[in-house]
């Protein structure tokens, strides 16, 4: 059966921000209530781009769902743009998958381990989640690496449909929750060598989302962080018969004077396409604003399956009064699912 109708955040009130508000521990819970009904939220994911002291970039991934979870880890090398690295596939990637986590809620923090066991010198790999409502600690001790990460909110997360359940598809599929971008630290210690990590990375809390699997033509989630702002958004594009329908929905939040802004409209374009890996290599997002017009270019600068980081290679805000502010120091992700 055929939704009429797909959630549309992007053209409401821009000033009615609804239900956009910082997220308290409850809301990371691993069940939630919607119109009475319980339901069991679809993860807990994390992803950040770091850096060591001596310039080397690393993209770690780590996702927790209610039945299963996996890590990934890659070294990127240094602060370079994608095809000058050569990383073209899933070459130096790291990771392990568990059918089962473990997961116990406290007054104040929820705590998640993988795999389910209280014996985790018994297995291969060992990962742990201290969740705090604004704050993650994440580690993991495998025979290869051993990782400490705090994952810090840098502010009002982006929430999808203004904080409420959207439809995003013309079947009726359904999506809730929230992107919490962050600045991330922490600690690696991986081929003997011991470094400190500093960079920035996202708290990806889905609550409902149905996998694209079925009739998705196109999908990108896109995140970034400079000095000055930091933003997500998102694009699916539906084909379903002879009809194309797309949700679209994003924010942007200016970092000096903490304004969340949600876009007026936003376009992700495809400069630079790999047509033997079909990824884009480099992508300019425009966003139209209340405030002012978001114009950015970023690269890939490492890959883990459909996981793209990005750099961003030069990007601006310029404010309605004619004002411009220069982005500076940005990394970020793109999605593909």
């Amino acid at each position: 059966m055929f939704s009429p109708h797909l959630s549309e955040p992007l053209k409401e009130d821009p000033n009615d921000l609804v239900n956009i508000h910082n997220p308290n521990i409850r809301e990371y819970t691993m069940t939630y209530f919607v119109e009475g009904k319980r339901k069991t939220i679809y993860d807990w994911w994390y992803s950040t781009i770091l850096k060591d002291e001596e310039a080397n970039l690393y993209f770690i991934i780590f996702s927790f769902h209610p039945d299963w979870s996996h890590y990934r880890f890659t070294c990127i090398g240094k602060d370079k743009n994608y095809k000058e690295l050569g990383v073209t596939s899933n070459s130096l990637v790291i990771g392990d998958r568990f059918n089962a986590i473990g997961y116990c809620e406290h007054d104040d923090t929820i705590e998640l381990c993988v795999p389910k066991t209280t014996k985790p010198h018994l297995r291969r790999s060992f990962a742990r989640c201290v969740i705090k409502a604004g704050e993650s600690h994440i580690t993991l001790e495998t025979n290869k690496l051993a990782i400490k990460l705090i994952f810090s909110s840098l502010g009002m997360p982006f929430w999808i449909n203004k904080g409420r359940e959207a439809v995003c598809s013309p079947t009726g599929d359904k999506m809730s929750g929230f992107y919490d971008i962050s600045d991330v630290e922490g600690t690696l210690k991986y081929n003997t060598r011991r470094s400190k990590l500093t960079g920035v990375g996202i708290n990806e809390h889905l609550m409902s989302f149905v996998p694209p699997e079925r009739h998705w033509k196109r999908m990108d989630g896109v995140f970034f962080c400079t000095d000055q702002i930091y933003c997500a958004f998102i694009y699916l594009e539906n084909d379903i018969g002879i009809r194309r329908r797309v949700y679209k929905d994003g924010a942007i939040v200016i970092r000096t004077i903490n304004e969340y802004l949600v876009p007026i409209d936003f376009k992700i374009e495809y400069l630079r396409f790999d047509q033997t890996d079909k990824i884009p290599l480099r992508i300019r997002i425009v966003a139209n604003t209340k405030k002012g017009e978001l114009n950015a270019v970023a690269e890939v600068i490492g890959r883990i399956e459909k996981q793209l980081a990005l750099k961003i290679a030069d990007a601006k805000f310029v404010f309605c009064d004619g004002r411009e502010l220069k982005l500076t120091n940005g990394y970020g992700q793109h999605a593909l699912h």
